[in-house]
């Protein structure tokens, strides 16, 4: 097991070599929380009118969560192209553990997430979102985010170990996710919308995670939200882990 870890961290390591040789990929990691706080929390929370300090303080939280889920896919587009490009070939050739690869590729995922996540913060201090409870809470909160992120990665692997291409990966992958994330109350209250779509915000587990992240970051209640989304985090990796183990195994044998 922990030779296996190893090898893990050492593929994460590889896959994410190719940084330092594209600066664009990191300037593109760097730069979308920029433009989604820009168009959420300025166009969006500008139309809609009232306190900017509000929008702000609501609208935030709510944009961290939608680049960090939104960002799982590149797990199974990455996947996808390593497959079709023979590298996972030349792994099984290699003595390692037939899952160092699958969670090499989801560990550098997550990190490159993690870079993702602290330049939201920065530029969400930088427009004024301020985090009113303390650094645990805050910690505790992105590690959270981290989480669902991380059983969300095991469900993009699985289809882009399933699906026939790039492409194909990609569309089932954003017709998920879409419904999710904007179908939530990550932007908007539950309250603001019509019946049927208050009934799916609320079950929605996008809008538990927002409503847990808000809270943990600028207070109010949040412990059932926090309960939740670990019961949808735990359920996640239960379903997609060994559905993801399964289609790695027949497609490198």
């Amino acid at each position: 097991m922990t030779t296996a870890l190893s090898q893990g961290l050492t593929l994460a390591w590889r896959s994410l070599i190719p940084l330092k040789n594209h600066p664009g990929q990191l300037v593109g990691l760097l730069l979308q929380p920029v433009f989604m706080i820009v168009i959420f929390v300025y166009l969006f929370g500008g139309a809609a009118g009232g306190d900017r300090a509000g929008a702000v303080a609501y609208m935030l939280p709510g944009v961290l969560v939608q680049v960090a889920l939104m960002s799982t896919i590149t797990t199974g587009m990455n996947l996808a192209t390593d497959i079709g490009n023979g590298v996972f070939d030349r792994f099984r050739t290699m003595p390692i553990a037939r899952s160092a690869p699958l969670a090499g590729r989801i560990l550098a995922d997550l990190l490159t997430l993690l870079i993702t996540i602290v330049m939201s913060m920065v530029v969400g201090y930088a427009v004024g979102f301020r985090v009113t409870t303390g650094p645990l809470s805050a910690l505790a909160g992105l590690g959270l985010v981290l989480l669902l992120a991380m059983a969300l990665s095991w469900g993009s692997a699985w289809i882009g170990l399933v699906a026939k291409s790039v492409t194909s990966m990609q569309g089932m992958a954003t017709a998920v996710l879409l419904p999710l994330t904007f179908g939530s109350s990550a932007f908007v209250p539950a309250t603001d919308m019509p019946g049927w779509l208050s009934w799916w915000m609320g079950v929605n587990p996008v809008s538990h995670l927002a409503g847990a992240l808000r809270g943990l970051l600028t207070g109010g209640p949040h412990a059932s939200d926090v309960w939740i989304t670990l019961g949808w985090t735990a359920a996640l990796l239960v379903l997609f882990a060994p559905l993801a183990l399964r289609a790695y195994n027949r497609r490198v044998r």
